[in-house]
């Protein structure tokens, strides 16, 4: 069984998805077996009634992965919003025991897995529940992606304050130059 990482950014738009994708392609160059999940994905284009994440074909793509995106991203949301909201809009109920189960299963079949939050780590998968939860749940150690841009240590202060506060250990973070 293998370990896993939870990247998470200090907001929307830092360049997660590209972080993510390069750390798998690396990993996956030196012979490690990546498993990836981007548990939901909100803003997918809908083509042939079918929603498509784009970030997450992304870390298929880099990974590896003979995962399907269906496993890879269980919820693909059409509406550029906080999961939640995108879930709700959409009838959609988020079960984050079947999330668990599914990084699990990927988890059991790699060398490693990294799980890609959406935009921060406060944001809300559920009403009452952030991906800070669900990071927690897991157990993973944190990766935090932030643009370095004017604005950044706030961001990031506040982001590894909240970890800290919530027992989460941070392996370290990025600076993004976008």
């Amino acid at each position: 069984m293998g370990k896993g990482i939870f990247i998470t950014g200090t907001d929307t738009g830092v360049g997660k998805t590209f972080f993510t994708a390069s750390l798998a392609r690396y990993l996956h160059s030196c012979g490690f077996r990546v498993g990836v999940m981007k548990p939901a994905e909100s803003g997918c284009r809908e083509i042939d009634g079918q929603f498509i994440p784009e970030d997450a074909l992304a870390l298929k793509a880099a990974s590896g992965s003979a995962d399907s995106i269906e496993t890879i991203c269980p919820y693909r949301l059409p509406e550029p919003l906080a999961p939640s909201l995108a879930a709700e809009r959409a009838g959609v109920k988020i079960d984050v025991d079947h999330l668990r189960a599914v990084y699990e299963d990927i988890r059991a079949r790699n060398d490693i897995t990294l799980v890609e939050g959406a935009g921060g780590l406060m944001v809300p998968l559920l009403p009452s529940y952030t991906y800070a939860d669900f990071a927690g749940s897991l157990k993973l150690p944190l990766l935090v992606v932030g643009a370095n841009r004017l604005g950044v240590i706030n961001h990031l202060l506040l982001t590894l304050e909240q970890a800290s506060c919530r027992g989460s250990s941070v392996l370290g973070y990025v600076l993004n130059h976008l």
